[in-house]
């Protein structure tokens, strides 16, 4: 169980090290769009990022279905996460600022809300594993070191091997073949760690709590007010600035 639920956190340090380190460097280098736009689409991609992470956490804690309120979100997101991360790295040749930018916002929208679909509802499992302190020391430990080899391990593949220079480019990181190959190598690795870590936690589900029936009709308004209820906690509000 710590195996697999660490392993899926290779997916979101996967996704992670790709825009952290490379995709500013590809769209507005190799592929030649205006950097200023690429920082734009990225931006646009975070703010919509920021706005999906509630919304997809609040409907994951009040989702009841035969395999519980997590997993249905994990194994949705793994094959829309892998596709929209492969074509974030083969975009089309020949195509304007404009047209290049919104198939860069469009795509870099998807992708973080597909990962969003899988980390918050799999990070959330964790208090549900085990309500021992030790034990969910563990389970996060893995969960970072996962993370962090996914990411890096992809980080020296690129510098390595993939963007080495060659006869056709003296710089290597301008081969756009190197980016297109590691798009489909950490499009896979994101399915199968998602896939494992779902997998691999699915007999837990029987385990889990079920959310507490409502007795009043779901709307937007009690949606953002409970959000905004859990956002405004002393505890959370201390972490947050502690974080930033």
């Amino acid at each position: 169980t710590r195996l697999s639920f660490g392993f899926g956190a290779v997916a979101f340090g996967v996704k992670d090290s790709g825009f952290n380190y490379f995709l500013l460097l590809f769209y507005g280098t190799v592929v030649g769009l205006e950097p200023g736009l690429v920082g734009l689409a990225i931006f646009v991609a975070l703010v919509f990022d920021a706005l999906s992470d509630p919304l997809v956490g609040y409907w994951s804690d009040n989702f009841r279905s035969k395999w519980g309120r997590r997993h249905p979100f994990i194994y949705a997101s793994a094959i829309p996460c892998a596709v929209s991360f492969w074509f974030l790295w083969n975009p089309p040749d020949g195509w304007s600022d404009t047209a290049l930018f919104a198939y860069l916002l469009i795509v870099a929208v998807t992708i973080r809300t597909a990962i969003t679909f899988y980390q918050t509802p799999s990070s959330a499992m964790m208090p549900e594993l085990t309500s021992d302190y030790g034990e969910r020391t563990k389970l996060e430990a893995y969960r970072v070191f996962f993370g962090w080899l996914g990411g890096a391990s992809l980080a020296l593949l690129m510098f390595g091997v993939l963007l080495v220079p060659t006869e056709q480019y003296s710089d290597g990181m301008l081969n756009r073949e190197g980016y297109s190959t590691y798009g489909f190598i950490a499009s896979i690795m994101m399915f199968a760690a998602i896939v494992v870590s779902g997998a691999g936690t699915h007999n837990r589900i029987a385990t889990f709590r079920d959310p507490p029936r409502r007795e009043t009709r779901l709307t937007i308004r009690e949606i953002f007010r409970e959000i905004y209820e859990t956002l405004a906690d002393k505890s959370f509000v201390a972490i947050f600035w502690a974080a930033l």
